[in-house]
């Protein structure tokens, strides 16, 4: 806990409108004004130019103190670089030089007093759903996480700030901007488990190379003490490179394998795929298999599983499998969604919450694990993966393979992107559109009576997750009355 008075002695400001309230109780930050309804609530009033200058917040954002409701009473302190005089109830303000400044220093004044464990994730691939998974197995437990997968500078300093609830755990998922070359919050943060979930091509609008991914991603391990745990996932690239960055910092490093024959230290026994769900067996810590079901169709997720259990594990806190299997991901993370149209039943596979090339493999080959379910036309229909800069175009020719190889029956692409991907696709019906509707409207007629279609892309730089979005209401109200058989 921390008072008025305890938080304007840290950061050195000029405390005003706050009369006999300095001993007022503060247990919560927010840096987003609408989250903002409590009294014990401090609002850190982001200015305009200084955090667009420190942060990178977007320029045209509006100043923090605009955003303030005049007549809100259920505020406790305001934190702001220019006074607010114009406020019906009078609020504490503590006025500072530097916001940022003040934001940063109070963030790591409250880690400092944090004790319980802190787990910290990233990767190109995964560390969403990893985070997910583990706060899921947590359940029985007061948790911080993060609010949605807000994972920039901003928001880790913003999350260490919420560490003054004292929770009983705190997963953090931090992403490249966290640990970049311009700051590693991960030195503040000090993680007492840092996860890398993968190394994948994406970025390449902003790093040359997946070496230059894979030495940011390991600047995670630089907040660790001698003491702290690394886990790493043996079946990424650059595997053995993060196991060497990790014991620069730590002796305590463990990896993870979904291949039965790696060398890793926690593997996979067997992986047994159903229709809509995984089931895997693993050895516990006596040596003995025990079964787990898990509500995804992806080798991914199995991933993200297996990187959630061990670090349970080095919690000594067991896993309740009932949590396991009812953990869901995001709503856009491979969603099995079954749609009835005005003929028939047919089954979609959404999967645009985000990409990169691994993830987009991961994709392809988790279809693959359910095309035999379905009766009717099995369909891949993709749009590009954004962030790749110089590198799109040879990255994006690495699917043919990948594609070449599916269960798909149809293979219908978007975006300039896959234009010369469609081209060099041997032995399949592969298609290129260059909008949105023309592929909806084939999608009409390929998804007839129990089909299967995988929808996968980027979540920006294309207009696919519109596509997406709308195709379930465009199914639902089409009647299939022709054959396909011709439609290519």
């Amino acid at each position: 806990m921390l008072t008025i008075e305890d938080i304007n002695n840290i950061i050195g400001g000029n405390l005003v409108d706050a009369k006999n309230k300095e001993s007022n109780e503060i247990n919560d930050f927010e840096t987003i004004y609408h989250f903002v309804k409590s009294k014990k609530t401090a609002y850190f009033s982001p200015n305009r130019e200084t955090w667009a200058k420190e942060l990178g917040r977007n320029k045209n954002a509006l100043d923090g103190n605009e955003l303030v409701d005049k007549e809100h009473v259920e505020i406790g302190l305001i934190i702001t670089e220019k006074y607010i005089s114009d406020l019906k109830y009078k609020t504490p303000q503590i006025i500072v030089k530097d916001s940022i400044k003040a934001f940063k220093s109070l963030a790591i004044y409250i880690r400092s007093q944090y004790k319980n464990p802190l787990i910290a994730i990233t990767g190109s691939m995964g560390k969403s759903s990893t985070r997910m998974i583990i706060t899921s197995l947590l359940k029985d437990y007061k948790v911080l996480e993060n609010r949605g997968n807000n994972n920039v500078r901003a928001a880790i300093y913003t999350n260490m700030l919420k560490l003054i609830k004292n929770p009983d755990y705190a997963v953090i998922e931090t992403s490249m901007n966290a640990i970049n070359y311009l700051e590693n919050t991960a030195v503040y943060l000090k993680p007492d488990i840092a996860i890398i979930t993968g190394i994948g091509e994406a970025h390449f609008s902003t790093f040359k190379s997946i070496e230059d991914i894979a030495k940011i991603k390991s600047r995670i391990f630089e907040g660790l003490s001698k003491n702290g745990i690394a886990i790493i996932n043996n079946d990424t690239l650059f595997a053995d490179y993060l196991v060497d960055r990790a014991k620069l910092n730590t002796s305590n490093v463990f990896t993870y394998s979904i291949n039965i024959d790696s060398k890793a230290d926690f593997i996979i026994n067997e992986i047994i795929y159903g229709k809509g769900h995984i089931e895997i067996n693993l050895e516990d810590e006596n040596g003995e298999v025990d079964n787990y079901r898990v509500n995804t169709i992806s080798e991914g997720m199995v991933a993200n599983t297996l990187a959630s259990i061990l670090t349970l594990r080095k919690l000594n806190i067991p896993i309740k499998k009932e949590l396991l299997e009812n953990f869901r991901p995001f709503s856009k993370v491979l969603a099995i969604k079954n749609i009835k149209t005005k003929s028939h039943e047919l089954t979609l596979l959404d999967d645009t919450h985000n990409a990169s090339l691994p993830a987009m493999v991961n994709a392809i080959r988790a279809f693959n694990s359910q095309a035999e379910f379905y009766a009717g036309n099995k369909i891949i229909a993709i749009g590009k993966i954004n962030d790749l800069g110089h590198k799109s175009t040879e990255i994006h020719l690495r699917l043919i393979n990948e594609l070449e190889k599916s269960k798909a029956d149809y293979i219908l692409c978007k975006d300039p992107e896959l234009k010369t991907v469609v081209n060099k696709i041997k032995n399949k019906k592969a298609t290129w559109y260059p909008n949105k509707e023309l592929l909806i409207n084939d999608l009409k007629y390929l998804c007839n009576k129990d089909s299967f279609t995988l929808l996968k892309s980027s979540s920006g730089g294309t207009d696919f997750p519109e596509l997406a979005k709308n195709l379930p209401n465009v199914l639902q109200n089409f009647k299939l009355e022709n054959s396909t058989s011709d439609i290519f």
